[in-house]
């Protein structure tokens, strides 16, 4: 078959007293394996496993991946696929606290690394703790139940392996790669000590992988990139090198997307229950095409949220492309592979460094209707499309959009996004 299909969860939280006769969870997850059972299973094509992207434990202990393992048990056979066929990344909520809490090695380590000014001065430090002799898996003691429970999987991490890469063969000679990272190596007790300060994870330049020939990457990790340090230092590198990237941790469905790739943060399958409780999860297909000499990964993502009578889930209609139960995105990946690799010619370099007056004055205008239509917003539809295009700064904290708006420009053209950044604000004013 040319699809291959996946189910996408994110932080399911698993208690230790998950499962009881009284959990008023257990609705929630029969939910989403009825939904797999009638209705996923009718539309996907071929499907291979199951993704979680952190968070699949609350506090990091053997008996929520107890539970954890029979709710995949049971979701991986309605799938009708091995229950071995699961794939996951580790949470903040997969740490242990109490090892570093209790471990002054641990957490001096951490703290070192957190301390690091530079992104290569981090990268040096955590190559030095993983090369220390004595104790080169210290930084991962904090996940060692999670590490129990996904080595069934083949998705343990240490020092040795860092992340985990799974490949999976599409049409054209063209194969989809997964890869699982790791953004908890510094979470710890010190993750919620300021309520008023996101806490900055450090992801090593190490975790990004190399370009592969005839590859299409796709990451599963738990912290969006906003939450990364250094990530002004990291972003371009990581949006050429990985073209779908899946992450978790906020509990909200977000999507951002350009030429270069696709970024989706998913909503919680078990979110902390409040007024807005909104359970989400999604189905992802990947497929290759060809146009040309060209070949195109084309991604179609089905997102799914609890009903609001709270029965079932169905298709978020809202996040969907018209009359569609999912929204498409394509990818020319031969076309990314040339314009990042290849020496551009003298021509087409001259014309990336001289834009013509008539490029210069549309883009002018374009900045200046931007503008415009972007001080008509209100100030949470503001924040809404500067998350979604990761064009929020933590220096921004405190300041004025208006204060900020030509350094939110520059940006938005920095990666790629000023058009969807325009287009997006004048949906959103008309």
């Amino acid at each position: 078959m040319s699809q291959i299909s996946f189910i996408h969860l994110s932080d399911i939280h698993f208690r230790k007293t998950s499962g009881n006769s009284l959990d008023i969870d257990n609705d929630l997850r029969q939910a989403v394996l009825t939904d797999i059972k009638y209705n996923a299973k009718e539309k996907l094509e071929n499907i291979k496993g199951v993704l979680l992207s952190g968070d699949i434990a609350f506090a990091g202990q053997e008996k929520e991946y107890e539970i954890a393992r029979v709710f995949l048990k049971n979701l991986t056979n309605n799938l009708g696929i091995d229950e071995k066929e699961v794939f996951c990344v580790p949470g903040n909520h997969d740490v242990d606290q109490n090892v570093s809490k209790k471990s002054v090695s641990v957490y001096t380590a951490q703290r070192n690394i957190e301390s690091a000014e530079t992104l290569d001065n981090a990268d040096w430090i955590l190559e030095k703790q993983m090369l220390d002799t004595a104790c080169p898996d210290l930084l991962f003691k904090t996940i060692e139940q999670y590490n129990n429970f996904a080595v069934s999987y083949s998705c343990n991490l240490n020092y040795e392996k860092p992340t985990w890469t799974e490949s999976f063969d599409l049409e054209y000679n063209m194969r989809l790669k997964l890869l699982g990272m790791n953004s908890c190596i510094i979470s710890n007790q010190d993750d919620h000590k300021d309520k008023d300060v996101i806490r900055q994870m450090i992801i090593g330049q190490s975790q990004i992988p190399a370009y592969e020939d005839d590859t299409v990457w796709v990451s599963l990790c738990h912290h969006p990139v906003e939450f990364w340090k250094f990530r002004d230092n990291i972003q371009n590198k990581l949006d050429k090198r990985i073209d779908i990237q899946l992450y978790g941790h906020k509990h909200e469905q977000i999507v951002s997307k350009n030429n270069d790739r696709l970024v989706i943060s998913a909503g919680a399958t078990h979110p902390t229950r409040g007024v807005d409780w909104t359970p989400r999860y999604n189905w992802i297909s990947f497929e290759c095409t060809k146009l040309g000499n060209d070949r195109y990964i084309v991604v179609k993502v089905y997102p799914r949220v609890l009903s609001a009578d709270r029965d079932r889930f169905v298709c978020d209609s809202d996040n969907c492309d018209p009359n569609e139960s999912y929204f498409r995105y394509e990818l020319n990946i031969d076309e990314k592979r040339k314009n990042n690799l290849h020496d551009a010619d003298i021509e087409e370099q001259n014309s990336r460094k001289k834009p013509s007056e008539m490029q210069s004055s549309a883009l002018k205008n374009m900045k200046r209707e931007l503008v415009y239509w972007f001080f008509e917003l209100s100030f949470v539809q503001q924040s809404q499309v500067l998350s979604a295009l990761d064009l929020l700064r933590d220096e921004y904290d405190g300041k004025r959009y208006i204060e900020v708006i030509e350094a939110i420009l520059k940006d938005a053209q920095d990666k790629n996004c000023f058009e969807e950044f325009y287009n997006r604000v004048k949906e959103k004013h008309m």
